[in-house]
């Protein structure tokens, strides 16, 4: 029954957060012509920083998962026991393999003088690279708590 209730409980904070990046995404603004020529080349610097910072999270947490596997003494888990940090580490591999795509595709566009990075074969791997961390976050804090709350 806890378990289905932390589910529930990230089902609902995922909705929110949705909800609110939808509520923000969906905000009229205007876009002036930049004025300055190196605006680009700042915007791609900062789409570089974020893919870094979440490949650099993805590759800690699979390490704070090996090491949350194989810093305890050896002990018979289920296979179902281990489904949590299974799904984690895949979700977190998956990050990584989005981050490489999104950065080849920032590559092409800067290759062909793309001026914008507003682009969906930019942005979609870029928000899979997101979301696929944070599906491994959760399953991992799902297998913690499971491992933490489990009664040897």
């Amino acid at each position: 029954m806890v378990t289905i209730g932390f589910y529930a409980g990230l089902i609902v904070l995922a909705v929110a957060v949705w909800l609110l990046t939808q509520y923000i995404d969906n905000k009229a603004y205007t876009i002036p012509p930049p004025d300055d020529p190196a605006a680009l080349s700042r915007a791609e610097d900062a789409y570089a920083a974020v893919g870094n910072l979440l490949t650099t999270l993805a590759t800690g947490l699979l390490a704070a998962l090996g090491l949350f596997l194989t810093g305890t003494p050896k002990r018979r888990d289920s296979g179902r026991e281990l489904w949590p940090a299974t799904l984690s580490a895949v979700c977190v591999c998956l990050s990584v393999y989005f981050g490489y795509i999104s950065s080849q595709n920032v590559g092409w566009a800067i290759e062909y003088s793309i001026p914008t990075l507003d682009l969906p074969k930019i942005q979609w791997p870029r928000e899979l690279q997101f979301y696929a961390i944070l599906l491994g976050v959760f399953f991992f804090a799902d297998f913690v708590r499971r491992d933490r709350t489990k009664v040897n």
